[in-house]
């Protein structure tokens, strides 16, 4: 599940800085983010969790694949933040300091590598989505 969150508080960030404007995304822009460099040669197949990924974020209505340009061997499609994803991402937590959205948080968060606190972000943002509390909107 950390990896799931790394990724998506990544993805979420940079999609949330682009908004509206979709953006083209692929595994190679996140695998340095999510798994050790130790992993990168070894079993975890990174290119197949960054597209099934995408597609459960689809899928729960939290972004839009604009264009899918896969094809063998290559995940690419651009993506921006659904009205769902936008309106969970402009939330502000109550029970963290300050006023950044969750949505500047990951965006900050994302250029710093700070993937616990991603992970943190990600797991509040669709939790409160999913039963909507604990979210000043």
């Amino acid at each position: 599940m950390d990896k799931f969150n790394t990724l998506v508080g990544h993805l979420f960030g940079k999609i949330y800085d682009e908004f509206p404007v979709p953006l083209r995304i692929s595994p190679e822009q996140f695998l340095k983010e999510t798994i050790k460099e130790d992993d990168f040669e070894g079993s975890f197949n990174f290119m197949e969790y960054f597209e099934s990924t995408v597609k459960w974020l689809e899928t729960a209505g939290y972004i839009w694949v604009t264009q899918d340009l896969s094809d063998d061997g290559c995940a690419e499609f651009d993506v921006v933040l659904s009205e769902k994803g936008l309106e969970t991402l402009r939330r502000v937590p109550k029970s963290l300091e300050g006023t950044a959205s969750i949505g500047e948080r990951l965006s900050s968060l994302g250029r710093s590598k700070a993937s616990d606190a991603v992970s943190t972000l990600v797991s509040l943002a669709i939790t409160s989505a999913v039963n909507g509390s604990g979210i000043a909107s």
